[in-house]
């Protein structure tokens, strides 16, 4: 677990917290966090917290009215400031491309369902495959613990009949294309691959990953910006803001040209 701490243009101490997915990690670092060392707080919150559906440690921040933005992991309960990506859209735009472009057997590649981000672009998954006319394959679907070997679990969608992948990470995508290769497909020929997040992993692999691109720079600047308001308009009534931020597709070596 890490702390990235850092004062902006106005002098104002704010925190980002990450967890490395452990609830008890959170758990504990919001403790400290909230004795009253830091103007406020920027959260994506655990996998292992929204497993447990145990929200009360960031509830008490909200009830001890310290300044809170969530981005990217949030839950709707918890009355705060939250910066989010349109993740329904995200998955729509990528299986609508793979369905345009000829894949008919399309592989999802996510997150267990507790995970909301990976729920989300599930939904929009299945909704491209609705209006295509393609029935959801529930055995084309990997849900992925990554208490767990990821390759090994990716390993398991090969053993039947697709024609694309869609990953909601880059480190899906990047073992989903290893586990092509090994068992013979030609990227994009055989097999189109699309990922989630724009990052070095995508762009350097051979093919290049074609990626939905959900702008973490203008996340981030967003949530620092929500944060500085709440900061500095505490006095305020309370009325939680939510920025929905559209995402883009990349499009590389790993998917066929549009037709």
């Amino acid at each position: 677990m890490g702390i990235e701490d850092g004062a902006n243009a106005k002098g104002y101490n704010i925190m980002v917290c990450f967890s490395n997915e452990s609830y008890k990690k959170e758990v504990e670092t919001l403790k400290v966090l909230s004795n009253g060392s830091v103007d406020g707080l920027i959260i994506s919150i655990a996998s292992e917290t929204l497993e447990n559906k145990d929200f009360n440690h960031i509830k008490g921040l909200v009830s001890e009215e310290i300044p809170l933005v969530l981005f990217d992991r949030v839950v709707d309960e918890i009355s705060c400031d939250k910066v989010v990506v349109d993740d329904v859209g995200a998955g729509y735009k990528a299986t609508k491309y793979l369905v345009e472009n000829g894949s008919k057997k399309i592989a999802m590649i996510t997150t267990p369902n507790h995970v909301n981000v990976g729920a989300l672009r599930r939904q929009g998954y299945e909704k491209a495959l609705i209006e295509a006319y393609i029935k959801t394959d529930k055995k084309l679907i990997i849900e992925v613990d990554e208490s767990k070997d990821i390759k090994t679990q990716i390993e398991k969608v090969f053993h039947e009949d697709i024609d694309a992948v869609f990953a909601v990470n880059e480190i899906y995508a990047a073992n989903a294309m290893r586990v092509a290769k090994e068992k013979g497909f030609n990227v994009p020929k055989d097999l189109s691959i699309i990922g989630f997040t724009d990052g070095l992993i995508s762009e350097y692999s051979s093919p290049s990953i074609t990626t939905i691109a959900q702008h973490g720079f203008t996340m981030g600047k967003q949530a620092v910006e929500l944060l500085i308001e709440r900061i500095e308009n505490e006095a305020e009534i309370f009325k939680p803001k939510k920025i929905v931020i559209s995402s883009d597709l990349k499009l590389r070596e790993s998917t066929k040209p549009s037709s």
